[in-house]
């Protein structure tokens, strides 16, 4: 996909994330990462755990206080997320992870925990 084709515009921005969800091998994790970038439509984040194209994840992201007015507000933004890309890396143990977001968890019963 090329940079026009995209719908969202990027930012790289480096924002504290908790992600939630399976690896491929079906083990439930929980850890905490950093966004590469991120837009309206998504996120991109590294992560040491092999994640599948397809895959459900939770996201957690930790808002600044300047760009709380964008989220309502809020001080953590939670959303469900379809992992879209994986780039794996040469001799690196990490993988980088494109998300798109599917919708807004904050308030969801099987958000919490």
């Amino acid at each position: 996909m090329t940079n026009d084709a995209r719908r969202e515009k990027r930012v790289g921005l480096r924002l504290s994330l908790e992600v939630r969800g399976q690896d491929a091998a079906g083990a439930d994790f929980a850890h905490s990462a950093q966004t590469i970038n991120i837009s309206g439509g998504g996120v991109c984040f590294e992560t040491a755990r092999n994640l599948l194209v397809g895959a459900r994840v939770l996201l957690d992201i930790q808002i600044p206080p300047p760009l709380r007015s964008h989220f309502g507000g809020r001080e953590n933004y939670r959303a469900w997320a379809v992992v879209c890309r994986v780039e794996r890396f040469e001799g690196q143990a990490s993988s980088r992870i494109g998300a798109r977001f599917l919708r807004d968890a904050t308030g969801d019963a099987q958000a919490s925990g």
